[in-house]
């Protein structure tokens, strides 16, 4: 045994001895492969596990060494062919450029139909290969380009490695653990010198493979043109085909004189076939085009994509990109598609089945011949039966070409409106992912000490940049039409200059008549708003003119920034409506009752904010410019900073000093305006300025102006949106306010006709029956509240929804992976940023309808409905419940916390807090019975051992009354389901009410018992049915009680009839001298014994003195 293992370790150290010599041999390999082989058969328990892993790796590592060779040897040769290969490819360039300058019709004129076909099939195969190549070469583009940064960590690691490997190795080994880390450090080696070849010549490679990708290109272009002419060949071969057709008809039914009828006929339909041949053959050549020109389009986006995800893999992370994504973002394809092709299709499946049916019956020309002499009832002789015969086949030949030119249509058609598809959803993902890119990437440097150096520099440049759009070349070209346009503008100018005291005049009319019963009219404020938007134009126009002669005057391309002309024009009209709408005994004031200090403060801030919107349009002019663009912007990036400052320090200040001016002033009702929409603008306005002054400072100024676009969007809206809310509630309160007074009227009217009849003198009008403008319907107003807020929401979602596609992106940025094993095997659930952020969405959704629901619901169903008592507190009350749990599980499942975890979690917080708090966990439970079984309602009057009051709030877990001191008294639900409890109200609120009395003895009984009934029948509150009644209770010493028992329909009227019936008793006893009974005290005093002791004697008070 001991020579067999002193064996085997000789051979294995001469084995791997002769491996340190001969690294690179493939017979060492070999070797080690065979005795590994060897040792596996033997069953030696001195053959560990291990040596034989050591001897696996070993081999491993070998092999490797060998393919890494193998790898450096063929990248050798190709960098050595690499200068003679691109020279070769860049003669085949310069080929291509010269053939695509030549017309390919030449080459295609003598060729038939068929052979056109078939050189069409070959075009196409070529097509397919040429973008297989494309495909390849973009691919190894992108690996050459990251390359240089991925060998450059691997060689890194791979040293790191070597170091580890040598640390570990020392004489102590054995043979084997040392010779195998000589193999894996002869690995790593070979790998480092593959990787240092690679980035050695990595600019090398590259400009082979553009230069390949280029001759790919232009073969590309070469046979799509090649295609486009074969396809143009083909089409003029079929159309004379078809005209000469067409016209060989015409001929023969030009010159056939014959005098029968239906051969004419039959040969004008022939001619009619024919010419509709050749129009559809037109069609079908158009759709040709069509569908080359969409395939074009198609290849030119697979390639722009290909081209953008290189490049963003290639620069991420520099300001380079910022410019490229801006450069591919204006050359997407803009083309416009063929509409209506669905339609086309379907008329186009419908006129082939007509014209197979009618195909399929000249198939037996005898038949069609026999049912067209029965249908004219004609006869024919032989010569025109052959006449016929001819006529026919040549229209079976018509009607066979015409199907097989509509079946061409068809499947062009079918094929456009494919590629027509693939075109917006591969424009759409581009547009979006270019879109992200754009938002997410920096544009700029950030702000530092060297770019504070660096400003002056580089504000001279940028206006020495603008000054080059400035000219005078367009002076005399422009001027006529210039001029005729700016006439035309004073023309209009002038007129409402010259109607404009007229139109002051009617708007003080107007507004004279606002709030009147008789005058006010629903039309006032909507002619009132038309005349102050008229006054608003002169301004507007003024910039307009001074802008159109500036742009068209004075630079070479003024339809460049006409849309910016035409932008800002809009903008200052809207804000100096605005402005006049704020103005002093202006419509918001005179029509929308806005206080009138509060309208002066915001005003001035309308006119800090135009100022401010400004800046900010004039601000974004520079960037686009493409020589400018927004990285060397900095005089925008400054101008919108200065922007957002004075949004900050100068408008929130007013805004505040308006938001207590609009709140002291009351509502006619008497309560305070809500001034919430306020606060969040002033939140806003802190938060907002800041956090884009932020991102420009850090570089990502177009985000900043892109989100700053949105803004001023929403900021217009949100005004019209204002305005518009006073605009219904006024037309609310004019509608309301004609209905109170048609009611009053009706009234006044019922008043006269009963005074009259009763003969009285019909009196005036008390002056303080008027109607007042709060006499409205409340539930209109929540109706009209609620359909604008989902007007508001919808209109910020229109603005704001494309930030949601951008958002998208940060599902790329992964926060934390989690690896787990289920049935499916092992999967990684990735968190991202964008799960945070529908996480937060989600509990801010849920937070949000939590708090409005109850208003929600009142508005929707509970003003509508007659529901009993109690039943909304429980439908909210479990929505509530409803809308919390689901908000949870939704943010809860955004994280990546399945289904099946929240199961596991809310079972073990089931179990632990059944056995844990136990009396809390059976409240819980309690107030579900509560809530589903209902035997207290809010509004229920109950009495829970000592306590007695009106329940106020049913929750999961307690119950809140309210007890006759006004003091709030919670209690555990679970005292409502084990405990007894008296509900005074569950099914009917009628309650008995018990009054006892005891009167004096002698009275008469008869007229006691009168008197009680008569009290009873007096008091207001006290029922019919049940009727009330008295009775006798008890006789006593000198008295008999008497109980008084009544009904009252609501337990609140316990008290008040209580009161009543004691007061009316005592007015009717004493008129009627009925003595109540009472103890009555004899007290003796004795002057010499002291305390005095009070003795009961009866029911005579007498005093006695000693």
């Amino acid at each position: 045994m001991m020579f067999k293992k002193s064996f085997w370790l000789v051979l294995f150290f001469s084995l791997f001895s002769s491996i340190s010599y001969a690294d690179n041999s493939a017979l060492a390999g070999e070797a080690i492969k065979a005795q590994l082989d060897t040792l596996r058969a033997m069953d030696d328990a001195d053959v560990t596990s291990d040596q034989i892993k050591n001897m696996e790796e070993t081999v491993s590592f070998l092999d490797k060494v060998k393919k890494q060779q193998s790898e450096i040897d063929s990248l050798e040769s190709k960098i050595k062919e690499s200068p003679t290969q691109l020279k070769k490819i860049q003669e085949k360039i310069k080929s291509l450029q010269d053939k695509l300058e030549l017309s390919q019709h030449s080459q295609f004129t003598s060729l038939n139909a068929q052979e056109l076909g078939e050189q069409q099939d070959s075009i196409h195969q070529q097509l397919q290969d040429v973008q297989a190549t494309i495909t390849e070469i973009g691919a190894s583009l992108a690996n050459y380009r990251s390359a240089f940064e991925q060998t450059r960590k691997q060689t890194a690691d791979n040293n790191s490695r070597i170091d580890a490997i040598r640390l570990q190795t020392n004489s102590q080994n054995e043979q084997i653990v040392i010779d195998r880390n000589n193999a894996e450090i002869k690995s790593l080696e070979t790998a480092n010198k593959y990787n240092q070849l690679l980035g050695q010549n990595i600019d090398l490679l590259i400009s082979l493979d553009e230069a390949k990708r280029n001759e790919a290109y232009l073969k590309q272009q070469l046979l799509q043109k090649q295609l486009t002419a074969l396809q143009d060949q083909l089409n003029e071969l079929r159309l004379k085909e078809h005209e000469a057709q067409a016209k060989q008809n015409e001929e023969l039914k030009a010159t056939n004189k014959a005098d029968n009828t239906l051969i004419f006929d039959e040969l004008s339909l022939n001619t009619d076939l024919s010419q509709y041949l050749v129009d559809q053959t037109k069609k079908a050549n158009k759709l040709s085009q069509e569908n080359l020109r969409a395939k074009s389009v198609l290849d030119g986006l697979t390639q722009t994509r290909q081209n953008i995800e290189e490049q963003i893999s290639a620069l991420q992370g520099t300001l380079v990109l910022s410019r490229i994504i801006n450069q591919q973002k204006q050359a997407l394809p803009t083309e416009s598609v063929v509409k209506g092709l669905s339609t086309d299709i379907a008329k186009l499946r419908v006129e082939i089945f007509d014209t197979s049916q009618k195909r399929d019956e000249l198939y037996n020309i005898t038949n069609a011949i026999a049912k067209m002499k029965s249908e004219r009832k004609v006869e024919l002789d032989e010569e025109d039966t052959k006449t016929l015969e001819m006529i026919l086949k040549e229209r079976e030949k018509i009607l066979v070409d015409l199907i097989k030119t509509l079946n061409t249509q068809l499947t062009l058609s079918n094929e456009i409106e494919a590629t027509q598809k693939q075109i917006i959803s591969l424009s759409d993902s581009l547009q979006t992912q270019l879109q992200q890119q754009s938002f997410w990437v920096k544009s700029n440097s950030p702000f530092s000490l060297d770019w504070i150096e660096e400003f002056p520099r580089l504000v001279v440049l940028e206006i020495a940049e603008l000054s080059k759009f400035i000219g005078f070349e367009n002076l005399a070209q422009n001027f006529v039409s210039t001029l005729s346009f700016v006439v035309f503008l004073l023309i209009i100018y002038g007129l409402i200059v010259w109607k404009k005291s007229v139109i002051k005049q009617r708007l003080a009319t107007i507004a004279n008549q606002v709030n009147t019963l008789k005058s006010d009219s629903h039309w006032h404020t909507p002619e009132a708003m038309f005349w102050t938007i008229v006054l608003a134009i002169p301004s507007a126009q003024l910039f307009l003119v001074i802008a159109t002669l500036i742009l068209y005057l004075f630079f070479p391309e003024p339809l460049a920034g006409w849309q910016w002309v035409v932008q800002c024009f809009g903008y200052w009209l809207f804000f100096a409506t605005v402005i006049s709408l704020l103005r002093p005994n202006g419509l918001a004031y005179r029509h929308f009752g806005m206080p009138q200090e509060s309208n002066e403060t915001f005003e001035r801030i309308i006119k800090q904010s135009v100022w401010i919107v400004v800046l900010l349009l004039v601000s974004s002019i520079f960037s686009q410019v493409d020589a400018i663009g927004f990285t060397n912007d900095v005089i925008g990036q400054v101008m919108t900073i200065v922007a957002l400052s004075l949004c900050l320090f100068v408008v929130r200040p007013w805004l505040n000093k308006g938001m207590q001016a609009y709140e002291k002033v009351k509502n006619e009702d008497g309560t305070k305006r809500s001034i919430g929409l306020f606060k969040l603008v002033r939140f806003m306005l802190f938060v907002v300025p800041i956090t884009l002054i932020v991102l420009i400072v850090l570089g990502y100024y177009y985000t900043a102006v892109y989100l700053i676009e949105h803004i001023i969007k929403s900021y217009a809206i949100a005004l019209v949106w204002v305005f518009g809310r006073y605009f219904a509630y006024r037309s609310l309160t004019i509608s309301s306010r004609r209905m109170a007074y048609r009611r009053l009227q009706k009234k006044r009217e019922k008043i006269r006709e009963q005074m009259l009849l009763n003969g009285e003198d019909v009196t005036k009008e008390k002056p303080e029956e008027k109607i007042t403008i709060a006499t409205v319907n409340e539930q209109i107003f929540r109706m009209a509240d609620l359909v604008g807020w989902v007007v508001l929401f919808g209109s910020m979602y229109a603005i704001w929804s494309d930030l949601l596609s951008i958002a998208t992106y940060l599902n790329t940025v992964v926060l934390w992976e989690q690896v787990e094993t289920t049935s499916k095997g092992t999967v990684i659930e990735s968190v991202t940023l964008l799960n945070i952020l529908r996480s937060v969405s989600y509990i801010a959704i849920t937070y949000v309808l939590v708090k409005n629901i109850k208003g929600i619901l009142e508005v929707t169903f509970f003003s509508r409905w007659k529901l009993s008592k109690g039943t909304p507190h429980t439908i909210t009350a479990i929505l509530t419940y409803f809308i919390v749990i689901f908000g949870s599980i939704s943010a809860f499942t955004s994280l990546g916390i399945s289904w099946g975890k929240i199961q596991w979690v809310f079972t073990a917080l089931s179990v632990g807090l059944g056995f844990g708090v136990r009396e809390i966990f059976g409240s819980f439970v309690s107030g579900s019975i509560l809530l589903f079984e209902r035997p207290i309602r809010v509004g229920d009057k109950v009495t829970v051992g000592n306590f007695t009051g009106v329940i106020t709030k049913i929750k999961l877990r307690s119950t809140t009354l309210i007890d006759d001191e006004h003091k709030e008294v919670v209690l555990p639900n679970q005292a409502f389901v084990t405990d007894r409890f008296i509900n005074w109200t569950y099914n009917n609120t009628i309650t008995r009410l018990q009054i006892t009395l005891k009167i004096a003895s002698g009275a008469n009984l008869e007229l006691v018992r009168m008197l009680l009934l008569q009290s009873a029948q007096e008091a207001e509150k006290v029922m019919e049915d049940p009727s009330p009644s008295v009775n006798l209770l008890h006789f006593g010493d000198g008295w008999i009680e008497h109980e008084l028992t009544v009904f009252v329909p609501e337990l609140d009227d316990r008290s008040d009839t209580r009161n009543y019936l004691y007061k009316r008793i005592d007015e009717l006893f004493n008129q009627h001298d009925i003595k109540i009974a009472f103890n009555k005290l004899d007290v003796q005093i004795n002057p010499e014994k002291q305390p005095l002791a009070p003795r009961r004697i009866g029911f005579k008070a007498r005093l006695k003195q000693a």
